[in-house]
Formats: structure tokens, C-alpha cells, sequence
């Protein structure tokens, strides 16, 4: 499936997911994404000429990723000391149907 900013600045290639993931931490919940979880390396990720931004906060695991022309959050990245690595897309974005993707729900606002 393609998936991409506003813009087309950003488009991404990946499979369809299975399930998607609703969080509510204090950034998810603001970004209002329905994450869909990769390997590293998997998602085909294109950025256009205008490029991305990227943001992470607290302990730095995260790498928030947008586009720097549109402003839409596209995907995230764990950093390369987090213990498990991987690519979340912000499916939420997709032109392609998923009314037929699972929804979880992640309670991200209770600490752990």
C-alpha cells in the first residue's frame, strides 16, 4: 500500500498491516495516529525534495519524523541504542482502504 504526506513530499511503500495502533500518550495523542509496526529496514520511504523534520522528547528513543513542507507525521524510528528496533508508519495516512484493519488500543499515558 502507498501511504503519504498531504503534500506527496513523503510516500511511503509497505504492506498492508494486520493490525493497527491507536496510542494516547502525550504525543499520539496530539498526533492522533494509527500506528502500523515494521522492521527497520522494510517500509520504502521516499522523501522528496523538501525533506523531513524530525522530533524526539524524553528519553530519546523515538525519532518523530514529518514533513518538512506539509507539516504531516509520516512515520517514526526507534534510535540505534534502543534495544528493539523498529519503523512505525502512521497508516492513519493511507488513501487505501482500512476500515478492515484491527484497531488496539495502547494505554501510552499510564507509566510503566
Amino acid at each position: 500500500m502507498k501511504i503519504s504526506c498531504h503534500c506527496g513530499n513523503v510516500v511511503i511503500d509497505v504492506d498492508k498491516p494486520t493490525e493497527v495502533t491507536q496510542c494516547n500518550c502525550s504525543i499520539c495523542s496530539r498526533y492522533m495516529s494509527l500506528w502500523g509496526y515494521y522492521p527497520p529496514n522494510e517500509p520504502l520511504i521516499t522523501i522528496g525534495a523538501d525533506g523531513i523534520d524530525s522530533y524526539s522528547w524524553g528519553d530519546k528513543e523515538l525519532e518523530f519524523m514529518r514533513c518538512a513542507n506539509c507539516g504531516c507525521v509520516t512515520h517514526y524510528k526507534t534510535k540505534p541504542n534502543t534495544l528493539k528496533q523498529k519503523t512505525a508508519i502512521n497508516i492513519g495516512l493511507a488513501r487505501e482502504k482500512i476500515a478492515d484493519v484491527p484497531v488496539r488500543i495502547f494505554n501510552g499515558a499510564v507509566e510503566l
